[in-house]
């Protein structure tokens, strides 16, 4: 598992940036406890200011996210299980990256729960285990279209290997 970066936008991270890209990788490499992931949500949450934040592991048949966050704002709320087939997730399984700014429940008129959580914009990313082998994903969601969204692929990205092996270590 190692820091992958796809480049789909011109950006140049600013010195604010890159002091939150610094204290990421601070965080990634601290001793971890059952609330690692949820601290790792809360740090994207906080430098991305989204309303939702989603960590989730993908079960075996890869027809299923189970979710090991699940942020609303600063509140955790209760883990779900949901079903891949017409969801904005459902995507990164191929795209590995997706970023819907605009309209997200309109053009997944099947996935309810996004509709019920009034989200207009989405930003994912696939996560891997050491095989390149899709175990999970991390979503960020927002009524409105998120702000920096450069920074938060980039931000998504230097936490990955850290969430990804979490991951790994959760299923064994």
């Amino acid at each position: 598992m190692e820091y992958r970066f796809i480049h789909y936008w011109q950006y140049e991270p600013g010195e604010e940036e890159n002091q939150v890209l610094e204290e990421a990788i601070s965080l990634s490499m601290k001793a971890r406890d059952e609330n690692f992931l949820r601290e790792l949500a809360s740090f994207i949450s906080e430098h991305t200011s989204v309303r939702h934040v989603i960590i989730g592991r993908l079960s075996d048949d890869y027809q299923h996210i189970r979710t090991c966050v699940f942020l609303k704002e600063k509140e955790v709320l209760k883990n779900i299980t949901y079903p891949l087939q017409g969801t904005p997730c459902e995507s990164l399984l191929t795209q590995r990256f997706c970023y819907f700014p605009l309209d997200v429940a309109q053009n997944f008129p099947e996935d309810k729960e996004i509709k019920s959580l009034g989200v207009e914009s989405y930003l994912g990313s696939l996560l891997l285990s050491e095989d390149n082998e899709p175990i999970g994903m991390v979503a960020l969601m927002d009524v409105k279209p998120i702000e920096k969204a450069a920074f938060a692929e980039h931000l998504i990205l230097v936490l990955s290997p850290a969430i990804e092996q979490e991951l790994v270590r959760r299923r064994a």
